[in-house]
């Protein structure tokens, strides 16, 4: 053990010099003896030349390899522990106005599509639960994939050494998930050597809403010095709601809770080989979207039924890495088991039924079970051609149940039998899909003076099976059309060429090709939908089936450090083609089907500046420019060239000041404000659209002021701190949607307290 600890020593003497960066980060980090910061730490004093006024260097791992994220020629925003900790961040959609060209579309917390530079289809008529949701943006958390349509989970964000946010499409290395990008959640690693342990704990109460309180704990202990380390960590975090029923009583219905565990293993078999495993647990609920409706006060709404949500999973995965010395080969094996039940209100639907029968919901379940695996060998030497070559494979079951139980139904309409479905059900089917993938990977960077050439590949083989079943009176009868198996395979190419003017300034350019597969329609009943199927088929369209879309993304951006390294400026500019969209169409009827209809356009200009103005004073500023817009006219949406995607501000920012002073010699005083800024948003690509909503730009802002002494923190903060109203989604889909917007969480302020030891 004593020759691999002297070699890390090396080794980041090395990297000090600028020499074999990705050799000596990935040495160290492998040994789990050294986190990024320390790593990061030690290279910006050596820029600094002992000063105090530079940026840490931001180590990441978004190629499968450790390097300094200034060095990576392509988009990348990171979002550390500390950021998350000063935002008071509990899950990743609380990062979306932080991360430039990062937005969503949303339903509630884990009922959320996320779209990066534009990229965005969120039309009517689509259901989360679909299984035939296919995401255009990947999440990982480490080596695990765990985006799923449009649910992507809310995992708690704690005991994380980063978020590392991919802009643009990563198909070469991460697969069909990511068309427009990947977020990956990078944990922190058992340490070997050091007993560590942390527990953090916040209390506030929401204006006109309920009080929120979270407890969160980790150990770290070497239970084998150099050896094996157990890491263990939990959370629960509870949120007291804003939103009232008039017509119940009931208040803050949109109060939730999470619970969640995390326990890892890491095991030093020997100088050269690392086995890792981590098992995570976690449990969300809550008992009512924050939906706010049009037609009744301030944050409330009037109608009965339940539209809660239940989202439990466990994910178990086993990494192993191997040091060749010239190389590094690691296998990572995952599996993926998650439940959500998701309750949709139709209440307004039930104006239209006679009056004796009592409104319920509609109740969605989901059952996922994914089994993944990829071995990949990245090259770890001093020569100017560095590679990555892997190879993946996943095997996905869903079974989904959509079912429509309203009691008392039977008596009054007649017996559901009549129509294929169970007792007081207006409607009950469910889809059993498989899935199975396998791709070849790999990317080469080949550097010569000041140039860098990277070109990836990736070819992808992917089959899907389906069985449905539909039935009950709003299907018009049962039905269970065979579907044939929807197979797909082809390669994804990417290329950049990037040219390093100095030691600090970087400029690239890139293109690359991102795609997402397509995937089978379940049956539309022409008793209950003739004279929109028939227009359908006029038009010459097919509601069996949809084909995989992709995009061709251009760019070019630089990455600056200026002013002695007081200064980092990364910019890049973006044009997207997409083509043959996956759109969803929904008909008057109820139901709907995925279709590739037209191609878009989307352009625009990330930005990101941090300035160390003073030695205790850092400012920061991201800012996006998107322009996203239908490149040719959509009958089938009734949308023309030039409509803007739903969705995609035009123009969004955040800046943040951070302030620290020292009080005493053992304590700090910190100050952090930050100032948010979300463009001016549509619901619908074409305003002629009956469904289509308008959404007003919005400021939040977001302040945190607190000490420091020895290994404890205490801060109050204020989240939304003037009570903005800002809309983050408004809908309208009569019957069976009533006009309403989820608006900014109100005001919330609180206390909290950190311990390390």
């Amino acid at each position: 053990m004593n020759k691999k600890l002297d070699a890390c020593a090396r080794q980041r003497s090395i990297f000090r010099e600028g020499l074999a960066a990705s050799t000596a980060i990935s040495q160290c980090l492998a040994l789990g003896l050294l986190g990024a910061s320390a790593l990061s730490g030690s290279v910006s004093a050596q820029q600094a030349d002992n000063s105090d006024m530079t940026f840490e260097e931001i180590v990441v791992t978004s190629r499968k390899r450790s390097e300094s994220m200034m060095d990576i020629p392509m988009s990348i925003n990171v979002v550390s522990e500390g950021l998350i900790e000063k935002m008071g961040a509990s899950d990743y959609t609380d990062l979306l106005a932080s991360v430039p060209s990062l937005t969503a579309y949303q339903n509630g917390p884990g009922r959320t599509r996320l779209v990066i530079r534009g990229v965005a289809n969120t039309s009517s008529g689509a259901n989360d639960n679909d299984t035939q949701n296919q995401e255009t943006v990947g999440i990982y958390l480490d080596e695990i994939p765990i985006s799923t349509g449009a649910l992507n989970p809310e995992l708690g964000l704690f005991d994380l050494e980063r978020v590392e946010v991919l802009r643009g499409p990563q198909g070469t290395l991460y697969g069909a998930g990511s068309m427009t990008g990947t977020i990956r959640l990078v944990s922190k690693k058992p340490n070997l050597r050091e007993f560590e342990g942390k527990v953090d704990a916040s209390l506030s109460t929401i204006n006109k809403g309920g009080e929120n309180y979270d407890v969160k704990a980790l150990v770290n202990i070497p239970v084998v010095e150099d050896k094996f380390a157990l890491r263990t960590s939990a959370y629960y975090e509870k949120n007291g709601g804003y939103i009232d029923n008039v017509l119940t009583g009931e208040k803050d219905i949109n109060n939730g809770r999470a619970v969640g565990a995390r326990v890892s293993a890491r095991l030093q078999v020997n100088e050269n080989f690392t086995a890792d495993f981590s098992f995570f647990h976690h449990d969300y609920s809550d008992n009512g979207r924050p939906e706010d409706l049009d037609h009744t006060p301030l944050f409330s709404r009037d109608y009965p039924s339940n539209d809660g949500y239940d989202d439990e999973m466990q994910i178990y995965n086993l990494t192993l890495n191997y040091d060749l010395g010239w190389g590094e080969i690691v296998s990572s094996t995952s599996y993926f088991d998650r439940q959500v039940v998701n309750r949709r209100s139709l209440d307004l639907l039930f104006d239209t039924l006679p009056p004796q029968i009592v409104p319920h919901e509609l109740i969605d379940t989901t059952d996922t079970d994914v089994f993944v695996q990829e071995v990949r060998l990245a090259s770890q030497t001093e020569s100017p051609l560095q590679w990555t070559v892997g190879a993946y494979l996943d095997k996905k079951d869903v079974f989904y149940l959509n079912t429509f139980p309203v009691p008392g139904a039977d008596a009054v309409l007649g017996d559901s039998s009549n129509f294929g479905a169970p007792k007081d059900h207006l409607y009950y089917g469910y889809d059993d899909l498989e899935v199975k993938t396998y791709a070849l990977f790999g990317e080469a960077y080949y550097t010569w003076d000041k140039f860098t050439f990277t070109a990836g590949l990736r070819y992808f083989n992917w089959k899907q099976d389906i069985e449905f079943y539909q039935s009950g009176l709003f299907n018009g009868g049962s039905n269970s059309d065979v579907r044939p198996q929807s197979t797909v395979d082809g390669v994804n190419p990417k290329f950049n060429v990037s040219y390093q003017i100095n030691d600090d300034n970087l400029v690239y350019v890139q293109v690359a090709k991102g795609f997402r597969y397509g995937g089978i329609n379940g049956a539309i009943p022409e008793s209950v939908c003739a004279d929109e199927l028939a227009q359908v088929e006029r038009e010459g369209g097919d509601t069996r089936f949809f084909n995989p879309d992709k995009t061709w993304n251009y760019e070019i951006g630089s990455k600056n450090t200026l002013a002695d390294g007081r200064v980092t400026l990364n910019a890049s500019y973006f044009h997207i083609k997409w083509q043959d969209m996956q759109t969803s169409r929904g008909f008057e009827c109820g139901f709907g089907f995925k279709e590739n209809v037209g191609e878009a356009t989307s352009q625009g200009i990330e930005l990101e500046l941090n300035t160390r103005v003073t030695e205790n004073l850092s400012l920061y500023f991201g800012g996006t420019y998107i322009n996203s817009e239908l490149a040719q006219d959509v009958p089938n949406l009734g949308a023309e060239k030039g409509d803007n995607a739903p969705f995609v501000p035009e123009f969004a920012f955040n800046t943040s000041a951070d302030y620290v002073r020292p009080l005493t010699d053992t304590m700090d005083g910190f100050i952090w404000a930050n100032v948010q800024y979300v463009g001016e948003r549509n619901s619908h690509f074409s305003e002629d659209d009956p469904n289509f909503r308008e959404m007003d730009g919005y400021f939040v802002s977001n302040l945190r002021v607190g000490t420091r002494w020895d290994n404890l923190e205490l801060s109050i903060f204020a989240n939304n701190l003037f009570d903005g109203r800002g809309v983050i989604r408004a809908m309208r889909r009569p019957p069976f949607d009533p006009d309403a917007t989820i608006k900014v969480e109100p005001r919330t302020i609180g206390v909290s307290l950190r311990a390390n030891f």
